[in-house]
């Protein structure tokens, strides 16, 4: 059966070439282990514990910008203001937070004393202020009564003294110490950093972080040595930030209302002013109702433009009455046709008069039959007709007259309506001009008044939107060191840093380790495979010699061999020996030289014209050291056909395969 352990490529050889490996370089892994695990161990069971403080928010949406009229729904639809929940957590991390929690916690100032204690049980009270630089401070307690302050750096010197109780003043830190007393360390350590530092610190240690992406809830963490430290760095920054969101909503509500009532002060006023301007026009223009007044007016400058027609024809009618009285011979007739004239068919006087002047001329033509044209009853008759005829065309001229001045006034009036209605249209326009700017300061007055109101009911729901789900507590035990996850994190991390300095030394190992490095190496092929006996003695089983006695000869002639060491003369000539004295069967009577190692052409140019078989150590000899002892056999005039490896151990003959 084949053996799997030595098939390369094989799963099994695979396992057993790592184990070789093993055996081979477990020391400079366990060098490598070793210090990895114990500064992993120094570091978790050494550390000081931190502590984490951590509290829950609930922040609810602050009251629309614009209110709950449809132009604010649709800019709050935009999100033109920005998500308000982001809005909260810049304010969280913001600059001005940092300061005040640092100046709240005084964290520019560092206290370094042994594990277990911290300021609340040295110190009654410690403050620091932004004047604080880079230094280190050392506070000494002598006895009960003196505490004795030095600067340690960046100079020393002495820069305070005071006793328990009393305050300390020293590089921007006030502090007062308690009295010394049992297992309270005498001396301590007070580290400032710049007050800039210490804020740019803060910035990256007070987590805000959203629990859940749809939930407007945060989870606000601080890490910190002091655990009454760390939970009183959360509660500041609480109530900084309440205090800090609620200023800047109460400066926003309240810039918005000032801006809203002057807004609503200047609109008032513009608002009485157009008001006024509006009841003047009216008053000069007497335009108050247009449509209503339009219709109005048409209607009476149709009538007038009738009436002025109708006087138009009567005038003219008139007139050729009158011209008719001038010309007609027969006064009679004319005279009665003053009766188809409107204004005298309708006037008493005129009808009376005619007739009378009808009576008088009747009498006058029977009176012409009897008297004479000279007879005194005939001249009064004639007289009295003439008086009437007289007083008509009196009454015909003056009735003309009349007629032509009512035509010239209405004339007249009917000119000033027509202007009056051409001057209509402007009057409108003008009217509605006034009334839609007085609307659209109404509508802005409503919108403001509106507006206002909102705000200010904003303003008073400001405050009530954050509420603390969870108050600033120290978890149950310190987030770090966790003992048990950090050895094992080291132990891992030291094993794989191990099996890596086990490869990379595998790797920058240069020695010959299996036949397939000899054959690369040599171009020939591995003829047999030895142990090195002790002391110091190469064993060949028979198979090995055999093969090496095949070689040995040419047709059953001797031939001239010699066994060249890459390094160990001794081993080649106790090979040498072994083959020459008939150790090996069917040796052919080859001659077998032992060679001097191959390390200069001197020692292989006494291989001149022989074949060489080159001795190799399996775990020594070095791959240069092979190349080399190869280019100078060849150099020299030497043939190598073929190799012998020696392994000190079984397993190394068991690995040359692999």
């Amino acid at each position: 059966m084949t053996d799997l352990s030595r098939v390369p490529g094989s799963r099994a050889g695979r396992i057993e070439a790592w184990w070789a490996v093993l055996r081979r370089r477990w020391r400079t892994g366990l060098a490598v282990w070793l210090p990895l695990l114990g500064l992993a161990a120094a570091l978790i069971l050494l550390a000081r514990p931190v502590y984490r403080a951590e509290a829950r928010l609930r922040l609810g949406e602050p009251p629309p910008m614009g209110g709950v009229s449809p132009t604010a729904g649709f800019f709050g639809l935009m999100r033109l203001g920005g998500d308000p929940f982001a809005n909260d957590l810049e304010l969280l991390t913001s600059r001005t937070l940092t300061e005040q929690v640092v100046r709240d916690g005084s964290l520019n100032a560092v206290l370094q004393a042994p594990r277990g204690w911290h300021r609340d049980s040295i110190f009654t009270s410690f403050q620091a202020d932004t004047t604080t630089r880079a230094a280190l401070f050392e506070l000494a307690w002598s006895g009960s009564d003196r505490i004795d302050v030095r600067m340690v750096a960046p100079r020393d010197s002495a820069v305070a003294t005071g006793s328990p109780g009393q305050l300390l003043h020293f590089g921007g830190v006030a502090v007062t110490a308690m009295p010394l007393r049992p297992g309270m360390p005498d001396r301590v350590r007070i580290r400032t950093v710049p007050y800039g530092l210490a804020i740019l610190q803060m910035g990256a240690r007070v987590r805000a972080e959203r629990s859940r992406r749809d939930a407007n809830v945060v989870d606000l963490t601080f890490d910190g040595t002091d655990p009454a430290l760390a939970q009183a760095v959360v509660s500041s920054a609480i109530n900084r930030f309440i205090a800090l969101r609620s200023e800047i909503q109460r400066r926003e509500s309240g810039q918005t209302v000032d801006s809203l009532r002057t807004v609503t002060a200047q609109t008032m006023r513009e608002l009485a002013d157009a008001e006024a301007a509006l009841e003047r026009w009216q008053r000069e223009t007497r335009v108050v109702a247009p449509d209503v007044q339009g219709e109005v007016f048409v209607m009476r400058y149709g009538e007038l433009l009738t009436l002025v027609e109708q006087a138009r024809i009567e005038l003219d009618a008139m007139i050729v009455i009158a011209d008719r009285l001038e010309s007609d011979p027969d006064t009679v007739r004319a005279w009665s046709a003053l009766l188809t004239v409107p204004q005298f068919v309708e006037s008493v006087a005129i009808g009376q008069l005619t007739s009378r002047l009808s009576e008088l001329e009747q009498r006058r033509t029977e009176l012409a039959v009897r008297r004479t044209e000279t007879s005194r009853e005939y001249t009064v008759l004639v007289d009295q007709i003439r008086q009437l005829e007289q007083t008509i065309r009196g009454l015909v001229r003056s009735t003309r007259d009349a007629l032509a001045e009512r035509l010239a006034a209405l004339q007249v009036q009917a000119a000033a309506m027509d202007q009056a209605l051409a001057g209509m249209p402007a009057d409108a326009i003008e009217l509605g001009r006034r009334t839609r700017t007085i609307k659209l300061l109404s509508e802005i007055i409503l919108l403001t008044e509106q507006r206002l109101r909102q705000e200010e009911l904003r303003q008073a729901l400001t405050f009530s939107n954050v509420q603390v789900v969870d108050a600033p507590r120290i978890r149950f035990k310190p987030v770090w060191p966790r003992r048990t996850i950090g050895l094992g994190a080291g132990f891992l991390l030291a094993s794989a840093l191990a099996v890596l300095g086990i490869v990379v030394a595998e790797r920058a190992d240069r020695r010959v380790r299996n036949a397939a490095d000899i054959e690369a190496l040599t171009g020939v092929p591995l003829l047999a495979a030895t142990l090195t006996g002790p002391p110091d003695r190469l064993v060949l089983t028979e198979d090995q010699l055999r093969v090496v006695a095949r070689r040995s000869s040419d047709n059953g002639h001797p031939v001239r061999m010699g066994l060249a060491p890459v390094d160990g003369e001794a081993r080649a000539a106790q090979l040498a020996r072994a083959l020459s004295n008939g150790d090996a069967p069917s040796a052919g009577g080859a001659i077998l030289t032992a060679l001097p190692a191959m390390d200069n052409l001197a020692s292989a140019s006494g291989a001149a014209g022989a074949d060489v078989v080159l001795l190799v150590h399996v775990g020594r000899t070095h791959r240069e050291a092979v190349a080399r002892a190869v280019r100078l056999l060849d150099v020299a005039g030497a043939t190598v056909v073929g190799t012998i490896a020696v392994c000190e151990h079984e397993r190394d003959l068991d690995a040359l395969w692999s």
